[in-house]
Order: C-alpha cells, then sequence, then structure tokens
C-alpha cells in the first residue's frame, strides 16, 4: 500500500501548472495596467520635472525612464509567454524572473521620477538690467541693496562698451527713470551715456 505522489511543484502536477498560469496572468494583468498608467501620467504631465535640471541630468534621467519601461515591457511580455503556456519545468522561474524585471522596472522609473522631483534646479541665469537715469544708461547685473539704492554690477560675460558697467555702481532710487530686461548690454543710439 505504498502511495505514489509527485512534488507539488513538479512541471507534471496540474494543479501547480494551473497555478502558475493563474500567476503569471495576474502579473500580466497587473503589469500592463501599472506600465500603462506610469506611461500615460508621464505623457501627461510631461517634462515639466526636468525642463529646469541640467541637460547631464535630463539625459541621465532620459535614460534611466528608458531603461524602467524596457524591463517593464520585458516583464509584461514573459509573463504573457507564461500564462499562455508556460515552458517545462521552468514555469516557477520564469514568473520570478518576471517579479525581478517588474522590480527592477519599478524601481528605476520610480527613482528617476523622485530624482527630477528632488535635484535642485540649474541656476536660472542672471537678467541683465539696461538702466535709464539722470546721468544716462548704464546695464548690467542689478541688486536692491543697499536701502535707497540700486546696485548695478558688470557682467563679466559682456562686451565693454559705453553704457556697460565697468564696475560696481550704486544709483539712487529717485534718479532712476526707466530699466528694462535686455540679452545684451548694447548701448542705444539716441539716449546720453552715463557720466564716468
Amino acid at each position: 500500500m505504498t502511495e505514489e505522489r509527485t512534488a507539488p511543484d513538479s512541471p507534471t502536477d496540474p494543479v501547480s501548472s494551473d497555478g502558475v498560469h493563474t500567476h503569471a496572468a495576474t502579473w500580466r494583468n497587473g503589469l500592463t495596467a501599472v506600465t500603462a498608467l506610469l506611461a500615460a501620467a508621464l505623457i501627461i504631465r510631461g517634462p515639466g520635472d526636468f525642463t529646469d535640471l541640467h541637460w547631464t541630468v535630463q539625459a541621465l534621467a532620459g535614460a534611466l525612464l528608458l531603461a524602467g519601461f524596457a524591463l517593464l515591457a520585458r516583464a509584461v511580455l514573459l509573463a504573457v509567454t507564461v500564462a499562455a503556456a508556460p515552458p517545462a519545468g521552468s514555469a516557477a522561474r520564469s514568473v520570478a524572473t518576471v517579479r525581478r524585471f517588474a522590480v527592477a522596472g519599478l524601481g528605476l522609473v520610480g527613482l528617476t521620477v523622485l530624482g527630477g522631483w528632488l535635484v535642485p534646479a540649474a541656476p536660472a541665469p542672471a537678467s541683465l538690467i539696461q538702466l535709464t537715469y539722470d546721468h544716462g544708461i548704464i546695464c548690467g547685473l542689478v541688486s536692491l541693496e543697499p536701502d535707497g539704492y540700486v546696485t548695478v554690477l558688470p557682467d563679466p560675460g559682456q562686451p565693454a562698451n559705453r553704457i556697460t558697467a565697468k564696475a560696481r555702481t550704486l544709483v539712487p532710487i529717485s534718479s532712476i527713470h526707466g530699466m528694462t530686461e535686455v540679452g545684451v548690454c548694447e548701448p542705444p543710439a539716441t539716449l546720453p551715456t552715463p557720466a564716468p
């Protein structure tokens, strides 16, 4: 009266095979939904979280997102294969591989998005201001310190001309007629230049 039993995880056990089919189908459905949701969220949100970052960080984030979605797509395709017709003897290992790909892909996408939120933005370029005051025009980087004055600082990236600030210049606020944000300090043809 010896009863022969097969191991529960044996490839010939129909319960185990059905369990693997069900498990793989669950992973397939879940991963497809999560991947589609993440892709839709990133498409709808757009690159807004990454536009203020340095270009090297943007390139790294793009590569990590691409790798994460590739791993998720690989996990979905493997889950589809296992759910449809699991390979003999390796179905359980295939489901474990699906899990590894899914965790790695979700981890890469999650870390990239988290990094995009936490990495400090690249410093914004300083705005050049062309200031018209009682003594003429001066152009440079502007600060409102000390009280009652506008401080015009030279920008080393600007070519020297008659309106570019040569040194730190204090202009009383009461003598200012107008301020204009400019890209390059270029002297206008009709207005006087500042006194030296």
